[in-house]
């Protein structure tokens, strides 16, 4: 573990499951005022559909009928994953490191994106072992290395999942401090399909056979080694889906870990939060485990090539914005769903009403 750690100031687990109790769900007065407007607007009622819908959500949550998401930043939260030892990769765990140094670079696909969609990008190292002090990257490592493998033993202890939770909890309210209206959440870290697979079975009580996918790719041989190394590891646990904590803690990484920080910050501090894929998704769920209240300020950006997706955004409740079969990572399908809520945004601003308009109002039939 970190020996800079301040052990008397960490975060308990006990005083972060308290911080969520009184998370409410987002003001549907709010809510009520934002579709009395888009119902004035001149066009058909609800004529775009579900995205009226996501602004109306968007509106609850900052509690005003004139949301903003700009300006927004996407944190890609990276770790080591010890499970890679097991087999259950096509590449090694030094691919973690080198994407980190080119999103520091300015050029992997999650900064052609974010330049493209005006989102600022902020790489974390929370454990990877090729990285040190890289200029660009906000180096916070839990452990240097990374987590165990789940496989042999439990992936962190209970003060390394602690820390890695308090530091997304951190970054997220900070950056709300900053005056970021949206958030995102990416990861990189080579194995994390396999540590978010083996926790959502867990959590949804299944196997993980039936969710079980390929990551970037695998061949017959590993993908079924995969299956076989995540089944067994889950007997040998025998977790529990009322214990979500004790669950991340054995056979999470501290991506996922620092991601249910953020999302519990970004929640409680009244800002949205859209999900990428798998990874992303799972940590929500640990998070709706412990708060169900949470799905209120998640979007789902997509629904990933990833099996678990389906099962995951059905846990938390949420229907994807985007269905496209990606399974990039780093918080790129996130990232594509925001042109969508900006155009969004400026119908709801721009548009005449029916008055301005000199058009006669359509009357309201099947509108809940």
């Amino acid at each position: 573990m970190n020996k800079n750690i301040d052990c008397e100031n960490l975060m308990t687990r006990e005083r972060f499951i308290s911080l969520l109790d009184n998370l409410e769900i987002p003001d549907q007065k709010v809510t009520a005022r934002t579709r009395a407007r888009w119902n004035n607007l001149c066009k058909p009622v609800g004529s775009f559909g579900q995205l009226e819908l996501l602004h109306q959500r968007l509106a609850a949550i900052e509690g005003t009928t004139d949301p903003s998401i700009t300006p927004r930043a996407v944190f890609v939260f990276a770790a080591d994953n010890g499970i890679v030892a097991e087999g259950v990769t096509q590449c090694g765990q030094e691919v973690t490191a080198q994407v980190m140094r080119n999103i520091a670079a300015d050029k992997a696909t999650i900064n052609i994106l974010a330049r493209s969609s005006g989102t600022a990008v902020i790489p974390v190292n929370l454990g990877v072992r090729d990285l040190s002090d890289e200029d660009g990257i906000v180096h916070v490592e839990v452990k240097s290395n990374g987590t165990e493998s789940f496989a042999q033993t439990e992936a962190m202890s209970e003060a390394e999942m602690m820390l890695a939770i308090q530091l997304g909890y951190e970054m997220a309210a900070g950056a709300v401090n900053n005056g970021y209206k949206l958030l995102i959440a990416g990861e990189m870290g080579i194995g994390n399909t396999s540590t978010s697979t083996a926790l959502l079975a867990a959590l949804e009580e299944t196997t993980a056979a039936s969710i079980c996918g390929r990551g970037a790719g695998l061949p017959d041989d590993k993908f079924l080694r995969k299956q076989e190394i995540i089944s067994a590891a889950l007997k040998k646990h025998n977790l529990s889906a009322a214990d979500p904590l004790t669950a991340l803690r054995t056979v999470g990484g501290f991506d996922i870990a620092a991601m249910v920080g953020f999302y519990a910050a970004a929640a409680i501090n009244k800002t949205p939060v859209i999900l990428d894929g798998l990874i992303t998704q799972v940590a929500a769920v640990v998070l709706h485990k412990l708060q169900p209240n949470i799905s209120h300020y998640l979007f789902a950006g997509h629904e990933a090539s990833e099996p678990g997706c389906e099962l995951a955004l059905r846990s938390l409740g949420l229907t994807s914005i985007l269905d496209l079969d990606l399974h990039h990572g780093e918080g790129t399908g996130a990232i594509l769903a925001l042109p969508l809520l900006d155009y969004t945004i400026n119908i709801y601003r721009e548009s005449d009403t029916f008055d301005e308009g000199g058009v006669e109002p359509y009357e309201v039939y099947d509108q809940p």
